[in-house]
């Protein structure tokens, strides 16, 4: 991929049918920051099989043509106001060969799906995409796919913390990119009034998009929840609260992104000494 570009978003592509909204935010936040985007695929393999014999070009050759043109259709829809190219990984481990592309590209952002489906409990999002949250070094958008009639108006529900920040700066650039709306929504349990301090904050980071901000008093997860419905997206940061598993992305985020029926957003920055440091060097470069 070029060299030109200082920011590269990388989108992860399983179903076909997510591929148009995921490429959509990769672009919308590519374009914002003058970047481009890296559509990912992962052929798997088994652990233990012939294919260990090959080398993955072959293995892509072989036996990669129909997802090597789905992947190819991915990148030519979304072709238009950034650069695009597409790239099919050969690996047993679908994590692992993310996790290792993101650091191969130097990418800033990694986006994936989440599709809703019955799991056991201690696993939060899906097994792949919990791996994938905890280990990826750059920041992760997980995205619940819902209808795909345009933007109008994005809610932000606004917290403390790196991830709340990226969440803000997410909503921005979608909300650049489609002329919409930005609700910044803060819900507290009582009429604390330091609450509002971190509005303008949050507003300063939306702008130059449209912004709206609103205290309210009530239940986190219930009044966002509510809320929700009443906009086309829904962008947040994870939180510490919660179980000890539930820690990756918290339980206000997991519980919002399973109960709305619009799309979710839940933004995680990689936090820790090693993450801060390898993004100083990369602003630095």
């Amino acid at each position: 991929m070029g060299e030109s570009s200082d920011y590269r978003v990388a989108v992860a592509i399983a179903d076909p049918a997510h591929a148009p909204q995921l490429t959509r935010t990769a672009v919308d936040i590519a374009r914002e920051r003058d970047g481009d985007v890296l559509v990912l695929s992962v052929l798997v393999t088994e652990r233990d099989s012939p294919f260990s014999l090959f080398t993955d070009d072959v293995i892509i050759r072989e036996f990669g043509g129909e997802q090597q043109e789905i992947l190819d259709r991915v990148v030519e829809t979304a072709k238009g106001t950034v650069p695009v190219r597409g790239q099919l990984l050969v690996s047993y481990d679908i994590v692992r060969a993310l996790t290792d592309a993101v650091v191969e590209f130097d990418c800033d952002t990694l986006i994936i799906g989440w599709h809703e489906r019955e799991r056991p409990s201690e696993i939060v999002l899906g097994s792949n995409a919990d791996r994938i949250v905890a280990r990826t070094p750059c920041d992760v958008l997980v995205e619940k796919i819902g209808p795909a009639d345009g933007v109008d108006s994005i809610l932000v529900p606004v917290a403390e913390g790196p991830h709340a920040k990226l969440a803000a700066d997410v909503a921005r650039a979608i909300a650049l990119t489609n002329d919409a709306r930005v609700h910044l929504l803060r819900v507290v349990h009582d009429g604390n009034i330091e609450a509002e301090g971190l509005i303008p904050e949050m507003a300063d980071r939306v702008e130059p998009a449209e912004v709206w901000t609103e205290v309210r008093t009530g239940n986190v997860t219930e009044t966002v929840v509510d809320e929700a419905s009443e906009h086309d997206i829904t962008v947040l940061g994870s939180t510490r609260r919660g179980m000890l598993r539930r820690q990756l992305v918290g339980t206000v985020p997991q519980a919002v992104g399973r109960r709305s029926e619009t799309a979710v957003i839940i933004a995680r920055r990689p936090v820790g000494i090693r993450p801060r440091l390898n993004r100083l060097i990369r602003e630095a470069l």
